[in-house]
């Protein structure tokens, strides 16, 4: 599989956790009636996407779309910690294409360049010197009229440097922005870049072509300048702000007259902000056109409502514990991954709905993708897990075990009111009291999970996280120090010799070796399933689905093509 980084360790840091997402419910109700299965290495992609591809010509010209979004900004800068949310990069994905930039991805998570963005690029190591050089579409602009060009590349690099040292930029620092020696135009040729790496990094392929006006560089407006505002005009996409309505959360987008790509199928797209339980009584009142339905509750409530299609798919997510290291040692860590009976919280979640996986080994990988190896630890029980806790001087008070005159005692958080929330953590619970780790549950709205996770203010969480185009960079991110307050350092060198491996399969089998140790020795993310992922929409809805890679943040195109078909 081809693969290609935008900026790929952005798009899964904790921020953008898909939080409940794939917490699907199975209490209560009849079952569905149509078994699923998740699709294994091999097999054809395409029966894992559901998106009613129609040809242009087969659309109206023009219509409106009504969507839901579960936030929306308030900081609309999605390079900010703040604003970086799974919502609104969907949303900027129309607005703010400019972030995608020179490359995008197809639901197979294969690379095509971007021409609107970028016309020729190339990647290419000499004598041990790595070098990036592309050329910018010269029609390429900011909607105030600043051009694409060298400046919106160097933009980044003056960020991430700041960061790198400590800055006030409020912003995840990015390890290959660190390795970058030069950003320079070519030959005076301000759309002709050049980047210039102090050390080799792979995968690079597609990198460096995600643009940022030169604005943000001035950090407070970084931090705080787009707060409750979608200043557009420093944005570049086929659609601009209609309207903002900060009170009710409702955004408006209508075609951008400054755009030189392809003009959209559709005149306008809403979203509005509301909970998973306001989005299906909305989509059955008629006031939105999509809505999830991945629920076994939502899956029977919304498969009767009329003029509704189903649409079924593959999860572009991994659903997990997460366990922080500064609150919880790491042998009652390493006893939690042992003692937790993932099939049963598999039937939990998925029996009813008629969804059928395999359980998940990586926090990287689709068990469907090519290169896939199940990295979960394989001693695994009851026994191993009161072990390894009286090896670490743990000893048995009661019901729990006791360290140095202290309980062995967490809080679990969860997020949402879906009835298998609470069904799988009361499981949780009683299932780590047979192994003497006593946890209380602590439930959150879905609106604080930015905050929390952010924060780390947690001891264990529900949650998850988007599946990236690059596994190797999604393991650079999980598996590093940086991200884990220090916590598993000496796997840091062959994080490093991953990142500098040309080869892209012998890189992936570090990969694999990487995850593999670090989920047994470190062990704070614990991969417990993928999931469905189930949409009903309004019939006559074309290009809009499931459709794993094909996500509008990764292919902003979807918003250009998505829209109505004719009527006959």
């Amino acid at each position: 599989m081809t693969t290609f980084t935008l900026n790929r360790r952005t798009l899964l840091t904790g921020t953008v956790a898909l939080g409940t997402v794939g917490l699907l419910a199975a209490c209560g109700g009849n079952s569905s009636k149509n078994e699923t299965s998740a699709l294994s290495a091999g097999d054809d992609l395409s029966k894992a996407v559901s998106y009613n591809e129609k040809d242009r010509s087969a659309l109206k010209d023009g219509g409106e779309l009504r969507l839901s979004a579960d936030g929306i900004g308030p900081n609309f800068n999605i390079l900010n910690t703040n604003g970086y949310t799974a919502g609104n990069l969907n949303i900027q994905a129309a607005i703010n294409s400019a972030f995608t930039g020179g490359f995008y991805a197809d639901f197979r998570g294969e690379s095509h360049m971007n021409k609107d963005y970028v016309t020729e690029y190339k990647a290419q190591t000499v004598d041990g010197v790595q070098t990036v050089t592309f050329k910018i579409n010269p029609k390429a602009a900011f909607n105030d009229g600043t051009p694409i060009d060298v400046n919106a590349v160097k933009s980044y690099q003056t960020i991430y440097t700041a960061a790198a040292s400590g800055s006030d930029y409020q912003i995840t620092p990015s390890p290959i922005w660190e390795q970058v020696a030069s950003v320079e135009a070519v030959d005076g040729d301000t759309r002709h870049v050049k980047v210039t790496m102090s050390k080799p990094w792979y995968p690079i392929e597609g990198s460096f072509t995600s643009f940022l006006h030169p604005v943000f560089v001035e950090p407070k407006f970084f931090n705080d300048g787009l707060n409750d505002k979608p200043l557009d005009q420093y944005w570049a996409g086929p659609f601009k702000v209609g309207e903002w309505n900060s009170s009710s959360k409702v955004l408006t987008v209508v075609r951008n007259e400054k755009w030189w790509g392809t003009k959209p199928a559709l005149e306008r797209i809403t979203w509005r902000e509301m909970s998973s339980q306001a989005e299906q009584a909305a989509y059955k009142n008629g006031e939105i056109d999509y809505v999830d339905a991945s629920t076994l509750s939502s899956y029977n409530e919304l498969s009767g409502v009329a003029n509704t299609d189903i649409r079924k798919g593959s999860a572009l997510s991994v659903g997990n514990y997460e366990i922080n290291p500064e609150k919880v040692p790491l042998p009652v860590r390493r006893a939690f991954v042992a003692a937790l009976n993932r099939e049963q919280l598999q039937k939990l979640r998925y029996e009813k709905l008629g969804w059928k996986e395999t359980l998940p080994g990586s926090m990287c990988m689709l068990p469907m993708q090519e290169g896939y190896q199940d990295n979960y630890p394989t001693k695994l029980g009851k026994d191993v897990a009161t072990k390894i806790l009286e090896d670490a001087g743990y000893t048995k008070s009661g019901d729990y075990y006791t360290k140095d005159g202290a309980k062995v005692s967490y809080p679990v958080i969860t997020f949402g009111s879906d009835p298998v929330v609470s069904s799988t953590a009361q499981f949780l619970v009683q299932q780590m009291k047979e192994i003497g780790v006593e946890l209380t549950i602590e439930n959150h709205g879905a609106s604080e999970m930015s905050s929390i996770i952010s924060s780390k203010n947690f001891a264990i969480k529900t949650g998850g996280y988007g599946i990236t185009t690059s596994p190797v960079d999604a393991a650079n991110y999980f598996y590093i120090s940086e991200t884990n307050n220090g916590h598993g350092k000496d796997l840091d060198s062959l994080a490093a010799t991953m990142m500098s491996t040309e080869d892209p399969k012998e890189q992936l089998k570090i990969m694999n070796e990487l995850e593999k140790r670090h989920l047994d020795e470190v062990a704070i993310y614990v991969p417990t399933h993928n999931g469905p992922n189930f949409k009903a929409c309004r019939k006559g809805l074309a290009n809009y689905g499931p459709m794993l890679f094909g996500l509008p943040y990764y292919n902003p195109n979807v918003w250009i093509n998505v829209g109505w078909e004719k009527q006959n």
